[in-house]
């Protein structure tokens, strides 16, 4: 962990991060129905943990700094996930296209 971080995060930035995680190992899966859930009840949870501030006696800039550098770096990787996806799923509709337009010059009925 983060030698900023407290030994023992507060139990709703666990949740947090356990949330996040899971949100990256969903796109890992090419679950994207339950990556836009994850990060729906992600945003009022990094809300409601910022508004709180530092637990115990941990420096607030540095403990939440740090904090919140994993989470973005987590959703960086969930965003590159996605735009990996979206690149194969131009490429496999560009191939369809031309297919079709293969289909149609040997047989104008279609």
């Amino acid at each position: 962990m983060f030698a900023n971080l407290p030994d023992k995060l507060p139990v709703r930035a666990q949740n947090l991060l356990a949330l996040s995680e899971g949100m990256l190992a969903s796109a890992k899966a090419d679950d994207w129905e339950a990556v836009i859930e994850a990060d729906a009840m992600r945003r009022p949870m990094i809300d409601q943990l910022i508004a709180e501030g530092a637990p115990n006696d941990a420096p607030p800039a540095e403990w939440m700094r740090e904090f919140l550098e994993e989470l973005q770096a987590i959703n960086d990787r969930v965003v590159k996930l996605g735009e990996e996806r979206k690149a194969e799923i131009r490429s496999d509709l560009g191939e369809i296209q031309t297919g079709s337009k293969a289909v149609k010059a040997y047989d104008p009925e279609r």
